[in-house]
């Protein structure tokens, strides 16, 4: 599963369309634009949580279990629970090392929102001492503290959900994701005015002809939604396999690495995107 999410979708979106864009933005259409945002979106979970599955998988072989790394981030219904999801090991690090030592939410109100962007700040500075890593920090900081705030002001006043349902659980998600991947532009941005660029060009563009593929469309969509798909589901799949025999378990495995490695993944594999960090 990590091979297949590192190779078949990760790097052909890299290839494909998000290479491109985060180089030379003013070639490409806004939607082009938009869906380059997005497909690095995938493309870092997908590189960064195969990267994670094929870790764990080799530990076991060694029989070692390491913790599970990611949760099905991109079904977050805020930044908080998306941290929850995303790189867990870290995030419960940052929780523990760094939020909680500095007061966390024991103290006023504007000692937590002070917490929370210092501790998201560092966390931009553990991944590379450049402006752009301390926009994306503070980006997630800054939301962080405001759906503190309103849930606050909400939980005090006792305000319903503007949209009832699970109409507003959607909403919810869309927002949380749209925030992550605006992030996301300034985390794989080489600079902060490419990122303004990549940003400005989201708008500016939307009469020219776009040129991203079908295959990256859906490359998109079942990176997301693949993450939809209930857990137990692919917990059945993967017991159903675990139940056959050796040989058969053998050739399964055998097919599903030649189409990744043979067929799917035949132009090539990119470093890790984390190997810099």
């Amino acid at each position: 599963m990590g091979l297949a999410k590192k190779v078949v979708i990760g790097d052909f979106l890299a290839r494909s369309l998000v290479d491109g864009v985060f180089s030379t933005p003013g070639q490409y259409s806004s939607l082009d634009v938009v869906l380059g945002i997005h497909a690095y979106a995938v493309q870092i979970y997908c590189d960064f949580s195969g990267y994670t599955d094929m870790a764990i998988g080799v530990a076991l072989l060694l029989g070692f279990v390491l913790p599970e790394n990611f949760n099905r981030p991109y079904t977050a219904a805020s930044l908080r629970d998306f941290w929850r999801r995303w790189h867990m090991t870290l995030s419960r690090w940052l929780r523990d090392y760094l939020y909680i030592p500095l007061g966390g939410s024991r103290r006023s109100t504007l000692a937590t929102y002070r917490n929370l962007l210092l501790t998201m700040l560092l966390a931009g500075f553990w991944h590379g001492a450049g402006w752009t890593f301390v926009v994306w920090g503070l980006l997630h900081g800054a939301g962080l503290a405001v759906e503190h705030a309103a849930l606050t002001w909400r939980k005090r006043r006792g305000v319903a959900p503007a949209i009832p349902g699970k109409a507003w659980s959607i909403v919810r998600r869309i927002i949380t994701l749209e925030f992550v991947c605006l992030a996301w532009v300034f985390f794989r941005a080489d600079s902060l005015s490419t990122a303004g660029r990549v940003v400005a060009r989201t708008f500016t563009a939307w009469n020219a002809a776009p040129s991203a593929s079908w295959l990256v469309i859906l490359a998109l969509v079942v990176g997301i939604g693949f993450q939809y798909i209930p857990a137990r589901l692919t917990e059945m799949g993967e017991g159903f396999l675990s139940r056959r025999q050796p040989l058969i378990q053998g050739l399964a495995f055998g097919l599903v690495l030649f189409a990744i490695v043979g067929l799917l993944g035949a132009a090539g594999v990119t470093n890790f995107i984390y190997i810099g960090f």
